[in-house]
């Protein structure tokens, strides 16, 4: 039987439609905030409750013990392994995710008495600059990776996105109870970490607060947000795009939930059986194991992760990974690294024309030779930004301040890529 080539472009173009359906998004996912408010025990609630189809691993002949950070932080750390999961069963949409693990900022027990004393202040958030900085270092490495993609000659089709889409950052209720609102630690700790990554203000253990008390510390953290111009991620709407009711009525719906309330799944208990009637601890059967249901067990019932009465554990995701992922991705790109990437290379050129205007042959290359000063200069301009980037990703860049003309830079790269 002879087929035609038709049915044959026909046959490859449905396989090609569906490898392409097949091909996972990449979503990296940064926990950061107080010490002690459920931030590793997030990430394992957050994967408990997703769909795995796939586990992939960085070093797939040496795979990782567990797929989730370590527990013992020193710095911000990634997971060892992409994580690929359905968002939705119907399209086979998928998502690989990248979760990256921090360390807790520590926030003095009596920085509540020091508020109002600015000395204080400054003392507690001069100790966490360090930190801070170790924060935001990672995600301006992950820009410094792609910009270094960029420059190549011949760029790899296969790299991974390595930029940080979202960061959520957990609150003490406790601690912004007592400070009635939050700390001068986070203002400065939003305000650096809010112009490199889009940041979702989040309550941890939640779980501990009435709903009286929760409404309260909303209003508390809000208040603080919008006094002190803390631009965290709060659903905004581009005024030139045209949004749907539904769409509108979800952003003001997120926006009123604020910083949203987090608990976490305890660990899980091994099941029991009774044999001889005296409980063991066995494993019972899959056919006769009741569903798992991500919680936490009280004396006066159970809280459900998953239930929107509860918690806001699933709206979070579902911003994440669903209603949201498309614009924290595209926020990430246009906004923050096209800021950072700006001024990149605008340091670059200032540092290669200082060294090429001091150097010994600088006044001998006027008139005449402005050509082959300026092919020189392009060569080392190039030099220096490769070289450059790969320093910065073994010492950690210097985040630097928003540029507003970068025509001439623009124009350089364009001329040293043709």
């Amino acid at each position: 039987m002879t087929v035609s080539s038709s049915s044959s472009r026909q046959r490859a173009s449905r396989a090609g439609r569906a490898n392409r359906r097949n091909l996972a998004s990449q979503f990296n996912l940064m926990v950061a905030g107080h010490c002690f408010t459920g931030k590793s025990a997030y990430c394992q609630t957050l994967f408990d409750s997703l769909d795995v189809k796939q586990v992939v691993p960085d070093d797939p002949a040496n795979p990782p013990s567990s797929i989730l950070p370590p527990d013992n932080l020193s710095g911000p750390t990634p997971a060892p392994a992409r994580i690929e999961f359905e968002t939705d069963p119907n399209s086979g949409d998928r998502i690989a995710l990248r979760l990256i693990d921090t360390p807790g900022i520590p926030i003095p027990a009596n920085i509540h008495r020091d508020m109002g004393a600015d000395d204080r202040s400054d003392a507690h958030v001069k100790s966490v600059v360090p930190h801070i900085a170790s924060l935001v270092d990672f995600i301006t490495q992950q820009f410094e990776r792609t910009l270094l993609e960029e420059s190549k000659v011949k760029r790899n089709p296969k790299s991974q996105d390595y930029q940080v889409h979202a960061l959520l950052y957990f609150l003490d209720p406790q601690v912004c109870f007592a400070c009635g609102g939050i700390t001068p630690i986070d203002r400065y700790a939003l305000d650096q970490l809010c112009a490199r990554v889009n940041v979702i203000v989040c309550l941890g253990k939640a779980d501990l607060l009435t709903v009286r008390h929760l409404g309260q510390l909303r209003n508390m953290v809000i208040e603080d947000l919008a006094r002190f111009a803390i631009p965290v991620f709060a659903f905004p709407e581009d005024p030139d795009v045209e949004y749907d009711r539904a769409a509108i009525a979800l952003n003001e719906e997120l926006r009123a939930m604020l910083p949203f309330a987090i608990v976490n799944s305890e660990e899980a208990e091994p099941e029991t059986v009774a044999v001889d009637d005296v409980d063991i601890i066995a494993p019972l059967p899959p056919q006769e194991r009741e569903p798992r249901v991500l919680g936490r067990r009280y004396p006066w019932g159970v809280v459900e992760v998953e239930n929107p009465e509860h918690c806001d554990f699933l709206q979070v995701k579902e911003t994440l990974f669903i209603t949201h992922a498309h614009e924290l991705k595209l926020l990430t790109r246009e906004l923050y690294y096209e800021q950072w990437r700006t001024d990149r290379l605008l340091e670059i050129r200032t540092s290669v024309l200082g060294s090429q205007s001091g150097g010994p042959g600088a006044s001998q290359n006027g008139g005449a030779g402005a050509g082959g000063a300026e092919n020189d200069d392009g060569f080392a301009y190039a030099q220096s930004m490769a070289s450059m980037s790969r320093d910065s990703l073994m010492t950690g860049p210097r985040p630097g301040g928003m540029a507003q003309d970068i025509d001439g830079v623009e124009r350089k790269m364009g001329q040293l890529r043709t």
